[in-house]
């Protein structure tokens, strides 16, 4: 497991890692604010603890009353957003600083609440690299769901396990997790998305288009926030890049970087998109786009590589764009990226990523897709932003 750090050593060691990129100074000061508060109220006991907790509160505009007590619901709602915000910036440290001192707090019955936590700090230990402290983090919420009967804790688990099998390129054992969660009564709306978005993977990568577009359709209208749109339609737009649909490809992915995208998000965005303008358009405009895109990568990579921020995502679109490049005729800036690349494949076991370095992803014919898969095209296609690209 991830050792806690202590929270502000924690935002010490994130803000090197996102050096460079966009955080609101209010925000960051705000969250290393209630970090602090919970830290220390997790080292007392009694009133004092209650003072600590209900400025915490406070400070998000939430009061309890008086003589009432702080209710535990409300303490794991706020501090569960408040670690989601920093999981979006890519602050893990901070977060997973965060969500070891709620733990603390929550009392040892509260099994649903602590694997909830337990849960994301397995996708905490997975963007950190660290694929073993995930995985023990995951069976561990898997032992408290079997236990208890708690299906939505089993299907937490059984995703967070299944996308681990993935990076490792077992895709047989990730698609038996993820339909599993799919067929799961008591699984929690969002860990059925993500099981859809790893079954879109899947079926692309086993060259199933029309499943894996049903499968990312189903995500993106089962989204409950933007973000989860956006990662939707990112599957979404890899799909039809992967189908040989460069030009609708380009245009999803227009509509994905259009919604602002957080910045896990948008180092794979950039990546399938500079992919998909290689392909779709004329050489003289694929090659400024693909350079446009890259420079744009190598300045998000500066920061968030310094220690080791979300090694698979940057792995990955280092791939991407080297071969985008490669496609373009810069082949100084793609033997650049590919090296890049290879050492963090190398590192980190992403055994998928090492074979598809010595076997680049062309883009191929255009493959034959169901009319169901051709309506889906059409509805992301008059999604906002996608009209940005004149890909045809």
């Amino acid at each position: 497991m991830l050792a806690p750090l202590p929270c502000v050593e924690a935002f010490r060691r994130d803000s090197v890692s996102i050096d460079g990129v966009e955080l609101d100074d209010g925000v960051a000061a705000s969250w290393l604010e209630s970090a602090t508060r919970l830290e220390r109220a997790a080292m007392t006991r009694g009133a004092e603890r209650e003072r600590l907790l209900a400025g915490l509160m406070a400070q998000h505009r939430i009061v309890a009353f008086r003589d009432s007590g702080i209710p535990m619901a409300a303490l794991f709602s706020t501090v569960m957003g408040i670690g989601q915000d920093m999981l979006d910036s890519a602050c893990y440290r901070t977060a997973h600083s965060l969500l070891s001192t709620l733990l603390v707090l929550l009392p040892e019955g509260e099994t649903l609440l602590r694997g909830r936590v337990i849960a994301v700090q397995g996708r905490l230990a997975r963007e950190l690299g660290d694929g073993v402290s995930s995985r023990g983090y995951y069976e561990e919420v898997e032992q408290l769901g079997m236990s208890s009967g708690l299906e939505e804790l089993t299907g937490r688990a059984w995703v967070g396990l299944g996308i681990l099998a993935r990076h490792r390129g077992d895709y047989p054992e990730a698609r038996r997790l993820c339909s599993a969660v799919i067929g799961l009564k008591g699984a929690a709306s969002d860990s059925v998305g993500i099981a859809h978005h790893e079954m879109l993977i899947m079926c692309a990568g086993a060259a199933d288009y029309d499943c894996a577009a049903k499968h990312g359709w189903e995500a993106f209208r089962g989204a409950s926030n933007t973000t989860q749109e956006t990662e939707a339609l990112l599957n979404l737009a890899q799909l039809l890049l992967d189908a040989g649909h460069s030009r609708a490809a380009l245009r999803g992915f227009a509509a994905a970087l259009a919604r602002t995208p957080v910045l896990r998000l948008e180092l794979p965005i950039l990546g399938g998109a500079a992919c998909a303008a290689a392909a779709a358009l004329p050489v003289p405009a694929a090659r400024a786009v693909v350079r446009n895109f890259s420079e744009r990568l190598e300045h998000l990579l500066r920061s968030s590589l310094r220690e080791g921020a979300m090694p698979h995502a940057a792995a990955t679109s280092l791939v991407e764009l080297s071969e985008a490049l490669a496609v373009v005729g810069d082949e100084e800036r793609a033997t650049r990226m590919a090296a890049r690349a290879r050492g963090l494949a190398n590192a980190h076991g992403f055994h998928q990523l090492m074979h598809r370095l010595e076997n680049p992803v062309l883009v191929a014919a255009p493959a034959p897709l169901a009319p169901a898969t051709h309506e889906i095209i059409a509805a992301v296609d008059e999604l906002e932003g996608a009209e940005l690209v004149a890909a045809g």
